[in-house]
């Protein structure tokens, strides 16, 4: 009986360790999961601060944009009326028959366009007829030259939707030819 006693009370004192072991795991999860949890809080807070920082950044970008795009305006404003004065300069002088001393010091700039000017060149306004069903109304703007984008904006629907008209119409058109 003692052999079968102290086996009884092995397994008693077994059961106790598997059962402080399984409350030692249990609390070490609640302290895994509660570090996890500060992870976390302390990841929202870095997304929110990467988050505030890119609008500041892109606010100040646009700000910048306006400033350069007014001096820009500025510039070409000051070299029209400098055109322009030359322009009128010039009728004088040949209506005339005299020189003008200023004209001389105005520089002319050059009248070509480059490949990239003559690109982005498009159409300010698109002229198409409201009662066209809108595939045809992309293929009318397509046809004056206008991007994707552009046809996108003014018939309303997602870009990949109007280059997929874009590309059906330009296979139908070389099956026609």
């Amino acid at each position: 009986m003692q052999v079968a006693e102290r086996q009884v009370m092995a397994m008693e004192w077994l059961l106790i360790l598997l059962i402080l072991l399984a409350i030692a795991v249990n609390i070490r999860s609640f302290i895994a999961l509660n570090q996890f949890q500060k992870q976390r809080k302390i990841m929202l807070e870095d997304r929110e601060a990467v988050n505030s920082s890119m609008e500041e950044f892109v606010a100040n970008l646009e700000q910048e944009n306006d400033e350069l795009y007014n001096r820009l305006v500025e510039h070409i404003a000051q070299k029209e009326s400098r055109m322009e004065k030359r322009i009128r300069e010039l009728e004088l002088k040949s209506d005339n028959g005299i020189v003008v001393e200023s004209v001389d010091k105005l520089p002319v700039a050059p009248k070509t366009k480059t490949v990239k000017q003559k690109k982005m060149a498009k159409p300010a306004e698109p002229e198409i007829d409201p009662k066209l069903p809108e595939n045809e109304k992309i293929e009318q703007l397509h046809k004056q030259g206008f991007s994707p984008v552009q046809i996108a904006k003014v018939v309303a629907a997602e870009r990949g939707e109007i280059e997929l008209i874009i590309n059906m119409y330009k296979k139908k058109q070389s099956y026609q030819k």
